[in-house]
Order: C-alpha cells, then sequence, then structure tokens
C-alpha cells in the first residue's frame, strides 16, 4: 500500500466514480469528486491544474455515451492528454485509467479505438500508471441487449463475457489506487464466465422479459469481430464476488435492468425463479 492522502476522482458523479469516491473517503481519504459541476472539464483542460494541486492519485473514470468517432476522439484521446500534462505538471504520483478488457486485441469498435488511445496517453505521461481494464458490467445489460435486438429476438455474438457488477469494479479501483503503480494494466472480472447467449437468458428470467435469445455468427461486438476469448482476461487479478442472481436482489440493479417498467413489473420471488 502506498503512503497517500489526497486522491481525485474524474467522473466522479459517475455510475464508478461515485463509488469510488465513496470508497476512499469511508477508508479516510480526502477525495475530491472532479467533473464539470466542480469547475473541472478534461477536455478544455479548464481547472485541472488546480484540481492536481498536492493530490497523490488521479483515477480516471469519466465516460461518453457515443460511438460518433470525432466525440470519442475529442473525449479520450485530447481530454485524456491535457488529464497526462496536469497530472506531470503537479507531480502525481500514481494515475488510474478505467478502461476494457479487450480494449487492445479487437478492432472495428470506435469505443475501443478511443479508449486505447487514452491508455497510451497515460503510458507517454511520464506518471506512474495502472490501467484497469474492466468487463462488461451488469448495469450494461439492458444497452447490449438493446443493440442486438431485432423485433423480439436478440441475436448474439459466438463470444464469452465474464460481466461484473459496478460495486465490485469500484472495490477494485479503490484497492488499485492505492496500491503501488503497475505501469501496465490490471484485470476485473466478475466471479463467472459464460457465452452471451447464457447471460442474457438469466438476464431475461430475472427481469421478465420475453424477447428470444439465439447465436448470430454474424453478429459484432457493435462493429468489431469476437474470438471466443476476445473480451474476457486470461487471469484477472481482481474477482468480484457478487453473482449476477445475487446483484439483481438489490434495488439499485432492478432499477438498472426494468429502468421504466420498474414500478410496473411484478417480479418473480427467489422461489420462483428457481
Amino acid at each position: 500500500m502506498t503512503d497517500f492522502s489526497k486522491a481525485v476522482v474524474l467522473g466522479g458523479s459517475g455510475l464508478i466514480g461515485s463509488r469510488v469516491v465513496e470508497r476512499l473517503r469511508a477508508a479516510g481519504f480526502q477525495v475530491l469528486a472532479a467533473s464539470r459541476r466542480t469547475g473541472v472539464n478534461a477536455l478544455t483542460g479548464e481547472g485541472l491544474h488546480r484540481a492536481f494541486a498536492d493530490v497523490d492519485v488521479v483515477i480516471d473514470t469519466s465516460d461518453v455515451h457515443s460511438f460518433d468517432q470525432e466525440t470519442l476522439h475529442n473525449f479520450f484521446t485530447v481530454a485524456g492528454e491535457n488529464v497526462a500534462l496536469a497530472e506531470a505538471a503537479a507531480g502525481v504520483k500514481h494515475h488510474v485509467t478505467l478502461s476494457i478488457v479487450g480494449v487492445d486485441r479487437i478492432q472495428g469498435n470506435p469505443y475501443y479505438t478511443a479508449k486505447l488511445a487514452q491508455e497510451e496517453a497515460a503510458q507517454r505521461s511520464g506518471v506512474p500508471y495502472t490501467i484497469a481494464r474492466s468487463t462488461q458490467f451488469y448495469e450494461f445489460f439492458p444497452t447490449i441487449a438493446g443493440g442486438f435486438t431485432k423485433g423480439s429476438v436478440v441475436g448474439l455474438p459466438n463470444a464469452l463475457l465474464q460481466p461484473v457488477a459496478a460495486d465490485d469494479v469500484a472495490k477494485a479501483l479503490a484497492e488499485i489506487a492505492i496500491a503501488p503503480a503497475k505501469n501496465g494494466p490490471a484485470f476485473i472480472a466478475g466471479p463467472e464466465r459464460a457465452p452471451f447467449e447464457e447471460w442474457l437468458r438469466r438476464v431475461f428470467k430475472l427481469s421478465v422479459d420475453t424477447r428470444s435469445v439465439e447465436v448470430d455468427l454474424a453478429a459484432t461486438w457493435f462493429g468489431a469481430p469476437l474470438e471466443t476469448d476476445s473480451i474476457v482476461p486470461a487471469r484477472p487479478d481482481y474477482i468480484g464476488h457478487l453473482t449476477l442472481e445475487k446483484w439483481f436482489e438489490t434495488a439499485g440493479a432492478k432499477q438498472a435492468l426494468l429502468g421504466d417498467r420498474y414500478a410496473e413489473v411484478q417480479l418473480p420471488t427467489k422461489g420462483e425463479r428457481t
């Protein structure tokens, strides 16, 4: 464990960032949850030097929901370079970038291409760093299902997933942040590995979703062809403890999966699901 007391979490009000902030504060660290709301804009560089003054570690969990190449380039590449320059000037001791398992192995997905450029900005900065590559979050299953739905059928790639709860990702990031920098990747994944279609069938059973699930050999990962193990880690460094079913028992999970249907759908009890 490193000796530090002050941290900045970029994207500190988001799904992962807010949880990292809570964990570090609970452990006694001074933490700034940095975002445009707090006067910190990584894309323009506004507020970065002020935010990083006397800071030991920066955890970048910022994100943008887009597949537009220019938007992604600006958000991850330009912002990543601004962050790197400001950290170097401030003498930050450890930079952590939240990234994705497989980002360096698949081509054709514009989001992954931009995230890889963000990683490279951190690597070039001269600041000690760790790239925290996570598998997909359980919370993203509605987005994944929606992206592969045609009519009432969800046609999925023939590949493996090892998804993880956002809470477990945040726990791993907090541990990574206060550990010595690896100057390389650390891998985060959930406790179970299974094919895409098995995961979606389980999700649909839990959320009372009537769509059918099948394998589509022509399906890509939002533009990127997948091999069986393209987006799962060979040996995770951090393995979450929440299974899909345990995660689903939380109110936040039901809201993530059901959205506006949360108040309308009568969910089966645990006994009815088994």
